[in-house]
């Protein structure tokens, strides 16, 4: 292993540590994205949520040159072309101007080189490319990490996306949760005030699934005993699998939490009142301040799912943590193709498909393609209960 790549696997886990700490302090998310920005040979760094029916920020932060940053900001921020191209972006997958080109059209890249950001802003300060993930797509809310890079930094390679792609899901977590705090952040100081003043059901638990504390909103979740309830002090979930999927999150966030990885976010819950799905969020490193207990391993928010059925290749990824890659690779299996088949839909050999599909039957518990596509269709909406 190389000296560089050494050095990005120590620095990796404390970056997606300080991704964490930024949830409940949002001040920290600066230093936070300098890192990011820093371990991607970046220029520039702009992490954002945007309410698109007001078409503002609901948050955002940005490092970098404030001299180069400023007018991007104030006059050229509505004129890139690459918007469009956000709903076709996979979750948690790095983009760069190539395969942008390659996803919004021909035409792209002549109107891009041609526009005014680039003679007035792009080419003056030396940039050339940039690492775009998409982190949230929904209705009423967007949300993108961008890294950008300049002319004397070397071409940007497999390895780094890679990096990008093990960075995104840990950055989609803290954002996705962080979005759930907006609405009463500015009225709290501290951790416990903003879990007792919102809306959403919070649970704290310990690493055995014991609850240690419950905001209001949880509270009266369960009460009603449907799709969550507590026996014992021990925390569970009607959906077999969902309680499996969450128990598994919070041990992982408790030993790991960089191996946490795409794991419990957005997990599909049954038997609920209303659709509605569940994020977890590892406490175990956290300062005392923003745990409200020494034994807090994880906060559990339940928020709900939307008013479309949740579908079964999202719930299957959810649940059992599957990555961009193996998302792909079940989706293929979902429609009845052969390995043979997807490597080559993929593009990749057979090896590859061979082992991808190994991890995904060891994550799923299931042994051959046939038990994948049964559980996909038990997964298909409405969702069945366990």
């Amino acid at each position: 292993m190389s000296p560089l790549a050494n050095t990005i696997d120590r620095a990796l886990p404390r970056v997606v540590e300080a991704i964490y700490d930024s949830i409940a302090d949002v001040g920290r998310w600066q230093p936070t994205l300098d890192a990011i920005c820093s371990l991607a040979e970046g220029q520039l760094a702009m992490l954002a949520v945007i309410d698109t029916i007001s078409s503002s920020a609901r948050f955002s932060v940005s490092c970098g040159d404030p001299a180069v940053l400023e007018p991007l900001k104030h006059d050229y921020g509505s004129e890139v072309p690459f918007c469009a191209a956000l709903p076709k972006m996979e979750i948690d997958v790095p983009f760069t101007v190539d395969s942008i080109y390659a996803l919004q059209g021909p035409d792209t890249r002549g109107k891009w080189l041609e526009s005014r950001i680039v003679r007035e802003w792009v080419q003056p300060n030396r940039l050339d490319d940039f690492f775009w993930v998409a982190l949230m797509k929904r209705p009423t809310r967007i949300g993108t990490l961008m890294v950008v890079t300049d002319k004397d930094r070397r071409q940007i390679s497999s390895e780094d996306l890679n990096l990008l792609c093990l960075l995104a899901p840990h950055v989609r977590r803290a954002v996705t949760i962080g979005d759930l705090f907006e609405a009463e952040r500015r009225k709290a100081e501290i951790f416990r005030s903003i879990i007792e003043s919102l809306d959403h059901p919070v649970l704290i638990v310990a690493d055995d699934m014991n609850v240690i504390f419950a905001n209001p909103a949880a509270e009266a979740l369960l009460a009603e005993n449907a799709s969550v309830s507590c026996a014992r002090g021990q925390l569970s979930f009607a959906y077999g699998k969902a309680n499996a999927a969450i128990g598994r999150a919070v041990q992982l966030g408790t030993r790991d939490e960089f191996a946490l990885g795409p794991s419990g976010i957005n997990i599909p819950l049954a038997k609920a009142v209303a659709p509605a799905v569940a994020h977890v969020m590892p406490l175990a490193r956290r300062e005392i301040s923003a745990r409200i207990s020494q034994r807090a391993a994880a906060a559990i928010f339940i928020a709900a799912a939307g008013s479309a059925p949740i579908p079964a290749l999202d719930a299957i990824a959810a649940l059992f943590g599957l990555t961009a890659a193996e998302k792909r690779v079940a989706g293929h299996v979902a429609s009845g193709l052969t390995r043979k088949q997807i490597a080559a839909a993929s593009g990749v050999s057979d090896g590859t498909i061979k082992s991808q599909l190994a991890t995904i039957f060891d994550k799923t518990s299931t042994g051959d393609q046939r038990e994948l596509e049964l559980l996909m269709r038990e997964l298909s909406p409405p969702l069945r209960s366990s």
